[in-house]
């Protein structure tokens, strides 16, 4: 299970090991693009936080954390978005004392997608922090907190999984054996990707059409019958840029010839192709520029205005950085 990899991962025992020394910070923010592992990294700090054996796992504490029946656990925009009022109710939630421990344990999940109102709010506990009071921050991104937000949480980054653990886990799940080695492959060590392409049909068909315009996509002339073909819609979007992350993460790594593991499954020609030009630093700032782009998914600019952006930001990195 994802928990007990994230157990045996470094990030979670440094976390760990501070709350058994007692150094236990105000307010943390988990960084991740795969949502299962924020979410089991939320879940299992919590536990961390509130079990006096520092998250055995096995306690009643720790039952009722998983549960989310734990009288001193607050759990806020998972089921539904956080709103000013419930910005407020966790400001004077802190200010109490626990039921069952010294400590209060606020997780907020999605915290990318917090309107600035409830960030703004949520600073009076982080600039006074109440003795006891914790906030458990998870989001994909940082690009949508405010700074003021950011330098007042300890940032703690997701480990990014290897394709081996990916295909794992999902067999330790049932997906047969052909689709988990796929599905690993296309996930780029997210777990929450490859779970979608183990339950979604059709996804392996956008995979292919994200690489084909990639390669296609030479000059600005290019771009057209991509932005105008219907490809770029609001369901569609997000994943566009998780395949377009996954592809020229293994650019970079072709073009720097670093010796690791390439998440890009049978598509080595391809993958060269893309990679003709493009220098291992045009490849990164590629990389980082369609990251960036994930900040105005969350602002609802249109699905169109993002897929014509990455091209052009692409293109530009390219040949601003153009490989001699």
């Amino acid at each position: 299970m994802i928990e007990a990899r994230l157990k045996d991962n470094v990030v979670y025992r440094s976390f760990a090991a501070e709350v058994a020394a007692g150094r236990v910070a105000n307010a943390y923010l988990f960084v991740g693009e795969d949502s299962v592992t924020g979410d089991a990294m939320a879940a299992l700090s919590a536990e961390c936080i509130l079990c006096p054996r520092s998250g055995c796992g096995t306690c009643s504490v720790c039952r009722a954390v998983e549960s989310g029946s734990h009288p001193d656990l607050h759990i806020y925009n998972r089921e539904k978005k956080m709103t000013v009022a419930d910005a407020e109710n966790l400001v004077s939630e802190a200010q109490k004392s626990g039921w069952q421990s010294s400590r209060r344990v606020f997780s907020i999940y999605n915290a990318e997608r917090l309107t600035p109102e409830v960030q703004n709010k949520l600073l009076k506990v982080m600039e006074e922090p109440p003795e006891g009071a914790v906030i458990l921050m998870s989001a994909k991104h940082e690009n949508g907190l405010l700074p003021t937000v950011r330098s007042r949480v300890k940032l703690i980054r997701l480990p990014i999984w290897s394709v081996g653990d990916v295909e794992e886990e999902l067999k330790s799940r049932g997906v047969p054996a052909r689709v988990a080695e796929v599905a690993a492959r296309l996930s780029g060590g997210s777990f929450a990707l490859a779970s979608a392409y183990a339950e979604e049909e059709g996804l392996e068909e956008e995979y292919d059409e994200v690489f084909s315009m990639l390669r296609d996509v030479k000059n600005t002339r290019d771009m057209a019958p991509y932005v105008y073909s219907g490809m770029f819609t609001s369901e569609r979007i997000p994943r566009i840029l998780d395949f377009a992350e996954i592809i020229l993460r293994d650019v970079l790594v072709k073009t720097s010839g670093a010796e690791v593991a390439k998440y890009t499954y049978n598509r080595d020609y391809d993958l060269g192709e893309i990679a003709k030009g493009f220098s291992a630093g045009g490849a990164a700032m590629a990389l980082l520029r369609v990251n960036a782009l994930r900040a105005l998914v969350e602002v609802n600019i249109s699905a169109e205005t993002i897929g014509e952006k990455m091209l052009f930001d692409i293109l530009e990195a390219k040949y601003k950085w153009r490989q001699s």
